[in-house]
């Protein structure tokens, strides 16, 4: 008989959201969250980012001499939290797992003024350009940090149901031609940021779908939604790339991702990756995955 953890992953798995109402976490509170609260972001940048790996944080307009330290600190605990009681709640998971950047977001969703790709009231899945997971899963936590107000999100399709009814039309791997525009900006992106790691089919495929749903008007206005409404001081776990999903209104959340890999999975034949070999043929994927 399956446990509790097991039976939490295959919920997550095949495409749910599990809800913790409260975050069964420690969150920032009272001066701290005061200071969090007033943080803002930098012109270019559209969350406040910290690094686990480098412990570094980044995105924000600085405007006092301790603030980066105090910045810092909170969203260094933030991590700590996070990673500490998904360890203990999925541990299968943790055993390979690679936590991935935290961040702050400031900004109310439904008010930003974004290029349509980087939009989040866009029904999409998830894929980083500059931090590709090369087959391995997305795994995200949110907590919202808004004292007052909900925080309203839409889900719809999953990825199977995506894959097969537009699977052709985005451009499956071995069927689809890189253009050379994409060729060169991978190129600059990797003069640019040497450590960055080159995409494989999968992520090329991933990142196409991402821009695909998310220009695609009729997909945005015809998909059928299921709205989600996230009290201040809750929060919600899902994979990110499981189920098309939108960031419709709210403001002040922290959220935490990280990159599970398949061999560690309840479901690994429900994997994006799975699906998209069995629809393609196999992909040029890393052992790591």
């Amino acid at each position: 008989m399956p446990n509790g953890s097991t039976i939490m992953e295959e919920r997550l798995e095949r495409g749910e959201i599990v809800p913790f109402e409260p975050c069964p976490f420690a969150l920032p509170s009272g001066d701290d969250l005061a200071f969090l609260l007033q943080q803002q972001l930098k012109n270019s940048s559209k969350n406040i980012s910290f690094n686990p790996a480098t412990r570094s944080v980044g995105g924000y307009v600085e405007q006092t001499p301790n603030q980066a330290a105090r910045l810092n600190g909170l969203m260094a605990d933030f991590s700590e939290r996070t990673i500490a009681w998904l360890a203990a709640l999925l541990p299968n998971y943790a055993h390979a797992w690679q936590p991935d950047r935290a961040s702050f977001r400031p900004a109310e969703e439904a008010t930003r003024c974004l290029r349509l790709t980087a939009r989040n009231d866009l029904l999409h899945f998830d894929a980083f350009p500059s931090r590709p997971t090369r087959g391995q899963r997305i795994l995200r936590l949110y907590v919202n940090v808004n004292p007052t107000d909900v925080r309203v999100w839409a889900t719809s399709d999953t990825f199977a149901r995506v894959l097969e009814e537009y699977g052709a039309c985005v451009g499956l791997p071995g069927q689809h031609t890189r253009t050379w525009v994409g060729r060169l900006g991978q190129g600059i992106l990797g003069l640019l940021q040497p450590t960055v790691i080159e995409r494989t089919e999968y992520d090329e495929f991933m990142l196409r779908l991402h821009h695909f749903l998310k220009t695609n008007a009729k997909f945005q206005e015809s998909a059928s939604r299921r709205l989600w409404h996230f009290k201040p001081g809750s929060a919600w776990l899902l994979f990110a790339d499981a189920i098309t999903h939108a960031e419709l209104r709210g403001q002040y959340a922290l959220e935490h991702s990280f990159f599970i890999a398949n061999r560690t999975l309840a479901l690994p034949d429900e994997a994006p990756c799975a699906l998209l070999e069995r629809r393609c043929g196999e992909l040029r994927l890393p052992n790591a995955a």
